[in-house]
């Protein structure tokens, strides 16, 4: 729908004063032009052209200069009051808009925790593994309801393996009954990391890791001296299967000394699933890292949904040029019908 708008409608009441002026300059053409045609042509011929056909179609033509003159007034006028059309434009965008279809499946995080010898060294107050105790339990209290968690805990062989549960208790007490055995580090000690992220992944099977909600922590300090057929072997073919299910491992490396610690090995477990490499330099920025990873809630299916977003914008035409530019044709057709009967411009 269009709507006509004046700008300056206050000018419209010059419209009876300027058709005035028209009437009366009219008027006062004819006459200097008839006293024009007195002046050039005697009686005598003047009556010869009155009657001719010439003389008829100059009488015509005097309405019809009436008219055009009336009709540029009008123009003129509407012009400096401004009219402008205002209506509007509709556009239509089509745009993929992600969707996201949310089911009762919640992310599942098992805790692969080194609880071997050289867990018990102090370089980390209070020690190594009760670091790893102190920060998982906080973990687990800050996590979301609908995260299921498991704890695989190991050192040359599996010490717990608790399946996953959405009961924080079970996994809290887990979790803190957690010892170091009795065995001098290095010496007496040993570790299977790939035997311990081989047990978290079991863990997981029931679950079907492969649709993007599950996730391992390791927490160790890196030193791995045990495993089939070798400590490397053993832990490259846990992470292969890992990443095979499209599980990443979030490694933490617990250690401040580089006695029987390796975080070249917890990094390498961390770039080969995808997952992220987690330093003990700073505590508070560890946990808080941590919290992250307990609070997401995967969904189990995305895709695109076309959507059609139609908008409207008010468009704005200015008429004034427009009835300018038809008053300046009338104009020269005035000028040139003023000429072809009078020899004149007005």
């Amino acid at each position: 729908m269009a709507l006509i708008e004046l700008g300056n409608p206050e000018l419209l009441f010059l419209a009876p004063l300027l058709i005035a002026l028209t009437l009366f300059g009219h008027h006062f053409a004819l006459r200097i032009k008839r006293s024009i045609e007195v002046f050039h042509y005697p009686p005598v011929r003047r009556l010869a052209r009155i009657v001719t056909r010439k003389g008829l179609r100059r009488s015509a033509w005097r309405g019809t200069s009436l008219g055009l003159k009336l009709t540029i007034t009008i123009l003129i006028t509407f012009s400096l009051a401004n009219p402008t059309v205002n209506t509007f434009s509709e556009t239509t965008q089509t745009v993929e808009v992600p969707m996201v279809m949310e089911k009762d499946l919640a992310g599942q995080v098992v805790l692969a925790i080194d609880a071997s010898a050289s867990m018990g060294i102090t370089d980390v107050s209070p020690s190594r593994l009760e670091a790893t105790k102190g920060i998982l339990l906080k973990f687990v209290q800050n996590a979301s309801e609908n995260v299921r968690f498991g704890v695989a805990a190991f050192d040359k062989e599996i010490r717990t393996a608790s399946p996953l549960t959405a009961d924080k208790a079970r996994v809290e007490a887990a979790i803190g009954n957690l010892t170091v055995p009795e065995a001098l580090p290095c010496l007496e000690e040993y570790t299977d990391i790939g035997y311990g992220l081989q047990t978290a992944i079991d863990l997981l099977m029931p679950y079907n890791p492969s649709n993007g909600s599950s996730a391992i922590i390791l927490v160790s300090d890196g030193f791995a001296n045990y495993g089939y057929p070798d400590p490397g072997t053993s832990v490259s073919e846990a992470t292969a299967r890992a990443s095979s299910i499209e599980v990443p491992i979030f490694a933490v490396h617990l250690a401040r000394l580089g006695q029987d610690s390796n975080d070249g090995l917890m990094k390498a477990v961390a770039a080969d699933t995808k997952g992220k490499f987690l330093d003990s330099s700073n505590m508070d920025e560890l946990g808080s890292m941590l919290d992250m990873i307990g609070k997401y809630y995967v969904p189990t299916h995305e895709w695109n949904s076309t959507v059609n977003i139609k908008t409207t914008l008010p468009v704005q035409i200015s008429l004034g040029q427009v009835l300018m530019l038809v008053a300046t044709a009338f104009v020269l057709a005035l000028w040139a019908g003023n000429y072809k009967h009078y020899k004149t411009s007005f």
